[in-house]
């Protein structure tokens, strides 16, 4: 059997990027969504999901945004804010992170998650910062027994700092681990071609990334391609040829482990 778990990232970043996920869901193919916790509208969201029956994880976050703790300025910019993808993962590759100031941005990252109610199922995090041994480190604390993402895709983008690749293979932790991750060609080019050619050589758990809806932010979060991927989420002729290849479209917390 080959389960695949189709997991949007960012719910909770803003009102449009909530609004293309819950499209998504309705249509049948995202099950899965990894929550931001300091997000504008993260409380909102998350009941929304959960109205929908949403499995529902944590997205830590690191590089854009408010602190939700109290931070040095090892985690963030001159004006108190996260620092921006490169900046965060330049600190984290030359050790510049302070462990006691990730230690509790992270903890209050996942309570804030908890105290909304939410029970997490997966943990990963936004440009993939659970990498970072730091956060890894926490993380083997909060969410033992939880799925996590290992970012092992074949296609990678090119801007990827040099220790993602040695990260990637390090990380360990009591977690469970799905047997194949996909998502960023999908993301470089959205069509129902390249997301049937992701999932060729199927496994028995799949994790495919995606990230529907525009919002702003990031070069990456205000392309038009994440309008394309949320049309091409919401196809029910998309939905019913992976059916029809013998794939299970389950939620992280649908996928029958051993």
């Amino acid at each position: 059997m080959s389960w695949l778990v189709v997991n949007a990232d960012d719910g909770g970043f803003a009102d449009g990027k909530d609004d293309a996920i819950l499209r998504c869901a309705r249509a049948g193919l995202v099950k899965s969504v990894s929550v931001i916790a300091n997000g504008e509208t993260t409380a909102a969201f998350v009941g929304r999901a959960r109205d929908a029956g949403l499995d529902l994880g944590l997205h830590v976050n690191l590089t854009e945004g408010r602190p939700l703790a109290a931070q040095g300025k090892s985690l963030t910019d001159a004006g108190g804010m996260f620092p921006g993808k490169g900046e965060a993962w330049r600190r984290a590759a030359a050790d510049e992170l302070d462990a006691g100031a990730v230690r509790r941005e992270v903890t209050a990252q996942w309570e804030r998650l908890t105290a909304l109610g939410v029970a997490p199922t997966h943990v990963d995090g936004h440009n993939h910062v659970h990498l970072f041994p730091a956060v890894s480190e926490v993380l083997a604390e909060l969410a033992a027994g939880l799925w996590v993402r290992v970012p092992c895709d074949p296609v990678l983008p090119e801007d990827l700092n040099p220790a993602f690749a040695a990260w990637t293979r390090e990380l360990s932790g009591p977690w469970k681990r799905t047997d194949c991750f996909v998502g960023y060609g999908f993301a470089r080019d959205p069509t129902p071609d390249v997301f049937l050619r992701c999932v060729a050589e199927p496994a028995r758990v799949t994790e495919f990334m995606v990230h529907p809806g525009v919002r702003e932010g990031t070069p990456f979060s205000c392309s038009p391609r994440r309008d394309r991927e949320t049309e091409v989420l919401c196809s029910a002729s998309l939905r019913r040829e992976l059916e029809s290849r013998g794939f299970v479209l389950a939620s992280f917390a649908g996928v029958a482990c051993g």
